[in-house]
């Protein structure tokens, strides 16, 4: 960091699913005008004089394969925009390891595939640097745990992209909810990712599971505006698609009139379709978290999300293809748009901005990481404005106790035993019961 003229170098590992769309456009807008016009949509305007001069430069952009040619293709992305800037791409099976020492940036951005957040995360705190990392922070508890006790050993911000917290929608129904909806018995989400995710997009689906994925965003939520702590988890899941994808195909193809060999992944797919996970918290309530990375390709919606609330005195729900954005396209069919989660506007100097609540979860870590490294304010002040490392403790505990358990009810189920396998939480992880 350069003190002088207040600014943050950030190197970015990963391409990550919507890089174009909302992590590299949102990083566009933070080295054009810095993060000050970000801040209302998490809640920080009144810090907008103070940080408004603090640069943001991207200094490197790396990924494992050179041969896929995505950094690169990242790079030249960005020298569209920015030609001044020299932004190198990088390539290795460990490329942070190179980055951290020849750049030695203030942020890692943190976009690798779900089973490959811990490595760098640690190797970015233990070399002094912040980090931002995508969703979910790890796969394990022990991972979880060391994360969160190297970011306070050496006092380091490492934030989550945990954007569904900062939905607008989702949000002022989750603060009205205790005053309105009384104490809640109940919480249904849902969120279905499309069947391109598991099959086209994600060579390391097999890594990782839907509940995982995108799971974890619900979970956030949930125990960020609730303040519950789970105690138990019982899973179940399907494997009915995936790991029958070369036979399945062969009929997915003959509905959408193309031949097989027009799909990416031919072979079986040894990952879960879809799973359902049931967790009961501290206070009583019940949390059902239904997800899956199977949903056709021809449902209206990217993605279909909900989330319900029941309470004794009332109840809420937030639907995305309810919020009022429909179009119907020849050749596109009937589509619902969610501009609240990466909108854009086109300025009259001819640059595209974006605005939502994908941006905003990006600028809540950023800020932290200024208000640390410039700005001189301590680890403790900052610890709630942004989805730390420790607040995902407890949701990486669930989808590690989820992912057991779903597979020991899956045997169960398959040697003809029901499925009668449940977790139960504690401090040190989890213990299993019923297999």
């Amino acid at each position: 960091m350069n003190s002088s003229s207040r600014s943050l170098k950030v190197a970015i590992i990963g391409g990550g699913m919507f890089f174009d769309e909302i992590i590299g456009q949102s990083f566009k807008d933070f080295m054009r005008g810095g993060i000050s016009g970000s801040l209302t949509s998490i809640g920080m305007s009144h810090l907008a004089p103070v940080v408004s001069g603090v640069e943001i430069e991207v200094c490197a952009v790396g990924t494992r394969s050179e041969k896929s040619g995505t950094a690169g293709r990242i790079v030249d992305w960005f020298s569209q925009e920015f030609p001044e800037q020299r932004i190198e791409a990088c390539y290795g099976e460990a490329v942070w390891q190179d980055i951290l020492t020849r750049h030695q940036p203030d942020v890692l951005f943190v976009a690798t595939p779900d089973h490959v957040h811990a490595e760098p995360i640690l190797a970015a705190l233990t070399a002094g640097v912040d980090v931002v990392t995508e969703k979910p922070l790890c796969l394990s508890t022990r991972d979880a745990d060391e994360i969160v006790d190297a970011a306070a050993r050496l006092q380091r911000i490492v934030a989550v992209d945990m954007h569904k917290r900062y939905d607008p929608f989702v949000r002022e129904m989750m603060v009205k909810a205790p005053e309105q909806y009384g104490l809640i018995n109940r919480v249904r989400a849902v969120l279905e990712e499309p069947l391109e995710v598991s099959t086209e997009i994600f060579a390391w689906a097999e890594e990782s599971n839907p509940f995982a994925y995108v799971g974890c965003h619900w979970l956030d939520v949930v125990h960020h505006y609730m303040n519950v702590k789970p105690v138990s988890v019982f899973a179940t899941g399907q494997k009915t698609l995936l790991l029958h994808w070369d036979e399945h195909q062969k009929e997915i193809a003959r509905r959408r009139g193309v031949d097989t060999a027009s799909f990416k992944r031919q072979g079986p797919i040894n990952t879960w379709d879809s799973m359902d996970v049931a967790v009961t918290y501290d206070n009583g309530m019940r949390g059902d978290y239904n997800n899956n990375w199977i949903n056709p390709e021809e449902f209206e919606g990217a993605v279909n999300q909900e989330i319900e609330l029941y309470g004794i005195y009332g109840r809420g729900m937030v639907d995305q293809q309810e919020r009022g954005y429909r179009e119907a396209i020849i050749g596109d069919g009937s589509r619902t748009r969610n501009p609240s989660f990466g909108g854009r506007i086109r300025h009259h100097g001819g640059h595209t901005e974006i605005f939502g609540y994908g941006k905003a979860s990006i600028a809540a870590g950023l800020l932290a990481i200024i208000r640390r490294r410039i700005l001189g304010e301590s680890m403790d002040v900052l610890a709630d404005t942004y989805p730390t490392a420790a607040s995902q403790r407890d949701i990486v505990q669930v989808i590690e106790a989820a992912s057991v358990v779903a597979e020991k009810n899956y045997e169960c189920f398959q040697a003809g035993r029901g499925t009668p396998v449940t977790a139960l939480l504690h401090s040190g992880g989890f213990d299993i019961h019923g297999a």
